[in-house]
C-alpha cells in the first residue's frame, strides 16, 4: 500500500565507532540531565528564595535546558547515521507543514523585528517520509534564518515543483556564511565564528540533522551564501508521480 514502505536507510554497511559512541553517550546522559532540569525547575518555584540565588538557579536551568536540546539533537543525528532510526514512510503534505511552521514562527520573528514573508507557494505534491522529521527540517531552516537576521531584515519562505522534486526555499538577509566555512557547514558540532557571536546558544547539529533526514528520504539540502548579504537554503524532496 502507498505510504507503508520503510524509509531507505543511509548507506552505512558498518556503524562508525564514533557514531556508536555518541549514540550510547547520548542515551546515558538523557536521564541525569532530565533529573537536573526537574530539580532546578522546582527550585525556581520556591516562593521565598533569595533573588540572587534564584538568578543563579535560573541560569543553571537555562544551561540544563541547552544540554537537553544538545542530547536530543545528538540522539536524532546519530540514530540516522547509524541506520537505527527505523520508521515507516507516510504521506506528508508539505503545504500543511509550511503553513504550520510559518504560523508558529510569526511571533518569534515579530519579537525580533524580522519580517517573516510568505512568498510564492505552489500546491506541492505529496512526498513520503516521517511527518515530524520533515517538519523538523523546515523548522531548523526558518529558525536559523530568523536567528541570524538582524532587526529590520527579512526572511522569505517559498515553495515550488521543479521537475520530479518539491522544493522549499528559505531566504534570509542575515550574516551569511564565509566561503572558508561553507565546506564545514554540515559537520557535526561546527558553528561559524560570527554565528557564535550573533547567537551564543546552539548545538552545531541542526543542519547535520537536516542533511541526514533529507538523505534518508532520497532528497538533499543545498545552499548558497554571501557574507553580510544572507543565505538561501533549499530542501529538495523527491516525489512519486500520480
Amino acid at each position: 500500500m502507498p505510504g507503508t514502505s520503510p524509509l531507505p536507510a543511509l548507506d552505512a554497511p558498518e556503524v562508525d565507532p564514533k557514531v556508536e559512541f555518541f549514540l550510547t553517550a547520548s542515551h546515558q546522559l538523557k536521564s541525569p540531565v532530565a533529573i537536573m532540569q526537574w530539580c532546578l525547575q522546582s527550585m525556581t518555584e520556591i516562593q521565598n528564595l533569595d533573588p540572587e540565588a534564584k538568578k543563579l538557579v535560573q541560569k543553571s536551568l537555562e544551561q540544563a535546558n541547552s544540554m537537553s536540546t544538545l542530547i536530543s539533537d545528538m540522539l536524532q543525528v546519530f540514530r540516522l547515521m547509524s541506520g537505527k532510526h527505523h520508521t515507516t514512510a507516510e504521506a506528508v503534505n508539505l503545504n500543511d507543514t509550511l503553513e504550520e511552521v510559518l504560523r508558529n514562527y510569526e511571533l518569534s520573528a515579530h519579537n525580533k523585528g524580522v519580517h517573516l514573508v510568505k512568498g510564492s507557494i505552489e500546491k506541492l505534491p505529496v512526498v513520503y517520509g516521517t511527518k515530524t522529521l520533515v517538519k523538523q527540517c523546515v523548522i531548523n531552516l526558518v529558525d536559523n534564518a530568523i536567528k541570524y537576521t538582524a532587526a529590520g531584515g527579512q526572511v522569505t519562505v517559498s515553495a515550488a515543483t521543479e521537475g520530479d522534486h518539491a522544493v522549499i526555499h528559505v531566504v534570509d538577509q542575515g550574516i551569511g556564511i564565509p566561503e572558508t566555512e561553507q565546506s564545514r557547514l554540515f559537520t557535526e558540532f561546527f558553528r561559524g565564528e560570527e554565528a557564535k557571536e550573533v547567537a551564543y546558544e546552539g548545538t552545531g547539529l541542526g543542519l547535520v540533522l537536516v542533511k541526514h533526514i533529507m538523505a534518508s528520504m532520497g532528497g538533499e539540502v543545498l545552499f548558497k551564501s554571501k557574507v553580510h548579504q544572507g543565505t538561501d537554503f533549499y530542501l529538495r524532496f523527491p516525489f512519486r508521480a500520480a
